[in-house]
């Protein structure tokens, strides 16, 4: 850039009389009109430069417009190349997965077919093994049959003579039982009249009237007749109240008073023990 000098501001004079050299005069206007020359030039210059400037910049800027062009070509190929590639290695993939989904069809079929054959195979297997079986059963079978008629024969030979012999023994038994019978019905006609069989009874009704708990409306002269099932240790089944002056509240009573005092007192004598024995349930006796 060239240094712009502006020209100096004309000398003011002051205004006097004086007498001027006429060639001083021509002098200071000679040097006024090479001053103008000066600065005509410098503006000629700095218009040239400024001109310059402007297609300098205007050439940088086509330039740089033209090296965008460039690039953007070069990107629109370098894509292109890209999307060309990209579409190759897809339609490469698609290839190998349509090659390797036929393979693999291929080999399941052939894994059917040889599925197939061996189902095939193994089926006649089968089939001649559960024939040679079903004759082996049939064989066996006849063979069992034999057997278990014969067994039959002698079983129902054994049998005739164990049943001789389990009648005679019935008929012996029969016999000696009756005579027990007739022999224990004694006893226990005697035992159910003896004292021993009115102790064993109170024993019951006192161990129940120490569980009852008496209802509001027990009468004083409360009798319920009470049979009770129980094991040979006194363990109560079972407690069922029969004939009652009482209400349903006293007969429940009662019955939970016989199943609270399980298991009950056992005789003094064995042969007294009965499974089932009625006794009166009188609380205030």
């Amino acid at each position: 850039m060239l240094n712009m000098q502006r020209s100096p501001p004309p000398v003011q004079l002051a205004i006097q009389a004086v007498v001027v050299d006429p060639k001083t005069l021509n002098d200071a206007a000679r040097q006024q009109r090479q001053q103008r020359d000066r600065d005509r030039v410098q503006q000629q210059q700095r218009e040239q430069q400024a001109q310059r400037e402007r297609e300098q910049q205007a050439q940088r800027e086509k330039d740089q417009a033209a090296e965008q062009q460039r690039r953007e070509q070069e990107e629109t190929q370098r894509k292109q190349e890209v999307q060309r590639k990209e579409a190759e290695q897809r339609a490469e993939a698609e290839r190998q997965v349509e090659l390797k989904q036929r393979q693999e069809a291929d080999q399941r079929r052939q894994a059917e077919e040889q599925q197939l054959r061996e189902r095939q195979e193994a089926e006649k297997k089968r089939a001649a093994a559960e024939a040679e079986r079903k004759k082996r059963a049939e064989e066996e079978a006849k063979r069992v049959a034999e057997i278990e008629r014969k067994q039959r024969e002698e079983a129902e030979r054994r049998k005739a003579a164990d049943d001789k012999r389990l009648q005679e023994a019935r008929e012996s038994d029969l016999q000696r039982q009756l005579q027990e019978e007739e022999s224990d019905a004694a006893a226990a006609a005697a035992a159910a009249n003896s004292p021993e069989m009115a102790q064993y009874q109170a024993m019951i009704r006192q161990a129940v009237q120490r569980r009852w708990n008496r209802p509001l409306s027990a009468r004083d002269d409360l009798v319920c007749q009470v049979t009770v099932r129980q094991t040979p240790a006194g363990v109560v089944l079972s407690a069922r109240v029969g004939s009652c002056n009482g209400d349903a509240a006293v007969k429940q009573s009662v019955e939970n008073a016989v199943i609270s005092a399980s298991p009950l007192p056992t005789p003094p004598n064995p042969r007294l023990f009965q499974p089932e024995i009625t006794f009166n349930f009188r609380p205030g006796a």
